[in-house]
């Protein structure tokens, strides 16, 4: 269970983009008798107690998240309703490619860390710039980070680099809005997707 929630920011699939740095996802359900209230259901238990123990007190959007683990063993679907931004009140991530414990390879590459006003971003397109990042901030009313450094990469196909934001906050917003956001490069026909996670500052 999560509670705390800003209903007019938060939906299903930012949610899933903040929650699957701590295990796979499988549905995401909005309680419509609470506002602002959701139900989760991971992989396994380890990943809920990740989950719990990094994110519970975080602050999002204003709110201060309560989370705890659910007396319901598992997520019925009943009667969807639209939430405040036109998104369904649920979805099933069963099968997601996005999600990131999906093999025991997958797994080992995520660092489970708390969030931290320093997120590492990655899959970015070649030409991706300062300016590129400050935009799709403006495009979804985000604060812009105070710093931005791209890596040296050896692929000619992506970017990645690490931005700052001037509180643990700020980055855990950008994280669950842009986290999966979809960029096409411009003079290549290469849809690339954005990923983020914290690292440590």
């Amino acid at each position: 269970m999560i509670y705390g929630l800003e209903p007019t920011r938060m939906n299903c699939d930012r949610l899933f983009n903040l929650l699957c740095l701590y295990g796979n996802i499988e549905k995401i359900k909005f309680l419509k008798s609470k506002p602002g209230a959701a139900m989760i259901q991971m992989a396994d238990a380890a990943a809920v107690d990740r989950a719990v123990t990094h994110l519970n007190t975080a602050q999002l959007f204003d709110k201060k998240l309560n989370l705890a683990v659910s007396k319901q063993p598992e997520i019925m679907a009943g009667v969807a309703y639209e939430l405040e931004d036109g998104t369904n009140s649920f979805k099933d991530f069963h099968g997601c490619r996005n999600n990131r414990f999906s093999s025991p390879e997958q797994a080992a590459k995520n660092r489970i860390l708390p969030p931290s006003s320093v997120l590492h971003f990655y899959n970015a397109p070649p030409d991706f710039t300062e300016d590129s990042f400050n935009q799709i901030c403006d495009e979804f009313e985000l604060e812009k980070p105070t710093s931005f450094r791209l890596f040296s990469g050896k692929s000619e196909r992506s970017v990645s680099g690490l931005t700052e934001w001037a509180s643990k906050t700020l980055a855990t917003e950008a994280l669950a809005v842009l986290n999966h956001y979809q960029m096409k490069s411009t003079g290549i026909s290469l849809l690339l997707m954005l990923y983020l996670r914290h690292c440590w500052t």
